[in-house]
Protein backbone atom coordinates (compact mmCIF):
# COMPACT_ATOMS: atom_id res chain seq x y z
CA UNK A 1 0.00 0.00 0.00
CA UNK A 2 2.83 2.55 0.78
CA UNK A 3 4.51 1.42 -2.35
CA UNK A 4 0.97 2.53 -4.51
CA UNK A 5 1.16 5.82 -2.61
CA UNK A 6 4.65 6.60 -2.95
CA UNK A 7 4.51 6.18 -6.72
CA UNK A 8 0.97 7.75 -6.94
CA UNK A 9 2.67 10.64 -5.09
CA UNK A 10 5.93 10.89 -7.07
CA UNK A 11 3.74 10.64 -10.82
CA UNK A 12 1.48 13.49 -9.27
CA UNK A 13 4.72 15.27 -8.61
CA UNK A 14 5.68 15.08 -11.89
CA UNK A 15 2.76 16.15 -13.49
CA UNK A 16 2.17 18.81 -10.93
CA UNK A 17 5.91 20.20 -12.34
CA UNK A 18 5.42 19.85 -15.75
CA UNK A 19 2.73 21.70 -16.28
CA UNK A 20 4.38 24.11 -14.00
CA UNK A 21 7.28 24.65 -16.34
CA UNK A 22 5.25 25.07 -19.36
CA UNK A 23 3.92 28.55 -19.90
CA UNK A 24 1.56 28.58 -22.60
CA UNK A 25 0.62 32.83 -23.32
CA UNK A 26 -2.52 33.82 -23.01
CA UNK A 27 -4.82 35.32 -25.75
CA UNK A 28 -4.55 38.77 -24.22
CA UNK A 29 -0.68 38.49 -23.90
CA UNK A 30 -0.72 37.56 -27.55
CA UNK A 31 -2.87 40.56 -28.47
CA UNK A 32 -0.59 43.06 -26.54
CA UNK A 33 2.22 41.46 -28.15
CA UNK A 34 0.94 41.32 -31.48
CA UNK A 35 -0.17 45.48 -31.37
CA UNK A 36 3.35 46.41 -29.81
CA UNK A 37 5.10 44.65 -32.44
CA UNK A 38 3.03 45.91 -35.10
CA UNK A 39 2.83 49.41 -33.74
CA UNK A 40 6.33 49.59 -33.53
CA UNK A 41 7.49 48.43 -37.31
CA UNK A 42 4.82 49.96 -38.52
CA UNK A 43 5.06 53.60 -36.39
CA UNK A 44 5.50 56.75 -38.60
CA UNK A 45 6.42 59.07 -36.34
CA UNK A 46 9.76 58.93 -35.69
CA UNK A 47 11.65 57.85 -32.53
CA UNK A 48 9.73 59.37 -29.98
CA UNK A 49 8.35 59.17 -26.36
CA UNK A 50 5.49 56.26 -27.61
CA UNK A 51 8.30 54.07 -29.51
CA UNK A 52 11.02 54.85 -25.90
CA UNK A 53 7.90 52.53 -23.96
CA UNK A 54 8.79 49.73 -26.61
CA UNK A 55 12.05 49.69 -27.74
CA UNK A 56 15.56 50.91 -27.85
CA UNK A 57 16.62 54.25 -30.15
CA UNK A 58 19.07 51.54 -32.09
CA UNK A 59 16.60 48.94 -32.57
CA UNK A 60 14.21 51.10 -33.56
CA UNK A 61 15.90 52.40 -36.68
CA UNK A 62 16.88 48.69 -37.61
CA UNK A 63 13.41 46.91 -37.46
CA UNK A 64 10.76 50.02 -38.22
CA UNK A 65 9.87 49.32 -41.65
CA UNK A 66 9.09 53.12 -42.34
CA UNK A 67 12.64 54.38 -41.20
CA UNK A 68 14.45 51.73 -43.02
CA UNK A 69 12.95 51.61 -46.11
CA UNK A 70 12.74 55.68 -46.05
CA UNK A 71 16.82 54.72 -46.76
CA UNK A 72 16.12 53.67 -49.82
CA UNK A 73 13.45 55.21 -51.41
CA UNK A 74 12.91 58.23 -49.71
CA UNK A 75 9.80 59.44 -47.72
CA UNK A 76 7.49 57.39 -48.00
CA UNK A 77 3.63 55.90 -47.51
CA UNK A 78 3.34 52.37 -45.88
CA UNK A 79 0.01 51.93 -48.06
CA UNK A 80 0.03 47.89 -46.31
CA UNK A 81 1.18 46.56 -43.33
CA UNK A 82 -0.42 43.43 -42.16
CA UNK A 83 1.30 40.63 -40.06
CA UNK A 84 0.82 37.28 -38.60
CA UNK A 85 1.75 34.77 -35.85
CA UNK A 86 3.22 31.80 -36.74
CA UNK A 87 4.00 30.81 -32.83
CA UNK A 88 5.15 32.51 -29.51
CA UNK A 89 7.35 30.68 -27.04
CA UNK A 90 7.93 31.96 -23.60
CA UNK A 91 11.64 31.20 -22.37
CA UNK A 92 12.60 32.65 -19.18
CA UNK A 93 10.21 35.74 -18.97
CA UNK A 94 11.40 36.78 -22.52
CA UNK A 95 8.97 35.69 -25.80
CA UNK A 96 10.11 34.61 -28.98
CA UNK A 97 7.52 36.10 -31.63
CA UNK A 98 7.49 34.14 -34.46
CA UNK A 99 5.69 36.03 -37.47
CA UNK A 100 4.65 36.69 -40.95
CA UNK A 101 4.29 39.91 -42.51
CA UNK A 102 2.98 41.27 -45.89
CA UNK A 103 3.78 45.30 -46.51
CA UNK A 104 3.82 47.56 -49.27
CA UNK A 105 5.85 51.05 -49.24
CA UNK A 106 5.38 53.85 -51.67
CA UNK A 107 7.53 56.73 -52.09
CA UNK A 108 5.90 60.16 -51.52
CA UNK A 109 8.38 61.60 -54.98
CA UNK A 110 8.75 59.46 -58.07
CA UNK A 111 12.65 58.76 -59.02
CA UNK A 112 13.19 58.63 -62.51
CA UNK A 113 10.66 57.73 -64.35
CA UNK A 114 7.16 59.87 -63.67
CA UNK A 115 4.82 56.92 -64.14
CA UNK A 116 6.52 54.93 -62.15
CA UNK A 117 6.28 54.76 -58.12
CA UNK A 118 9.44 53.50 -56.22
CA UNK A 119 7.85 51.32 -54.04
CA UNK A 120 9.04 48.45 -51.15
CA UNK A 121 6.95 45.55 -51.24
CA UNK A 122 7.31 42.51 -48.68
CA UNK A 123 4.93 39.37 -48.79
CA UNK A 124 5.34 36.42 -46.25
CA UNK A 125 8.51 37.97 -45.07
CA UNK A 126 9.46 36.38 -41.76
CA UNK A 127 10.68 37.90 -38.92
CA UNK A 128 11.69 36.52 -34.88
CA UNK A 129 10.86 39.09 -32.43
CA UNK A 130 12.09 38.89 -28.63
CA UNK A 131 10.35 41.00 -26.22
CA UNK A 132 9.80 41.02 -22.54
CA UNK A 133 7.90 42.89 -19.86
CA UNK A 134 9.03 46.21 -19.05
CA UNK A 135 7.76 48.43 -16.56
CA UNK A 136 4.39 47.20 -17.47
CA UNK A 137 4.61 47.78 -21.57
CA UNK A 138 5.72 45.06 -24.00
CA UNK A 139 9.89 46.15 -24.45
CA UNK A 140 11.51 44.76 -27.88
CA UNK A 141 14.90 43.49 -27.20
CA UNK A 142 15.31 41.64 -30.43
CA UNK A 143 14.82 41.87 -33.90
CA UNK A 144 15.48 39.25 -36.90
CA UNK A 145 14.24 38.99 -40.60
CA UNK A 146 14.94 36.16 -42.09
CA UNK A 147 15.40 36.01 -46.21
CA UNK A 148 12.22 33.89 -47.01
CA UNK A 149 10.08 31.83 -45.32
CA UNK A 150 11.68 28.23 -46.62
CA UNK A 151 15.19 29.49 -45.23
CA UNK A 152 13.34 30.91 -41.35
CA UNK A 153 11.54 27.43 -41.26
CA UNK A 154 14.83 25.65 -41.85
CA UNK A 155 16.87 28.00 -39.04
CA UNK A 156 14.45 28.33 -36.67
CA UNK A 157 11.73 25.72 -35.38
CA UNK A 158 9.61 28.13 -33.98
CA UNK A 159 8.80 29.04 -37.88
CA UNK A 160 7.27 25.14 -38.56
Amino acid sequence: MKKKILIISLLLFAQIFMFGCTKDVSRQDEKRIKETIDLVLSYKDGYDDTMKKHISEDNFYVCNYVEFYSLYIGELNLEKYESKIVSIKNENGKYKVYMTLDMVAKALETHGDEHASDEAIGEDVPIEVIVKEKDGEIFIEGFTEYEDIEKAKELNEGFN
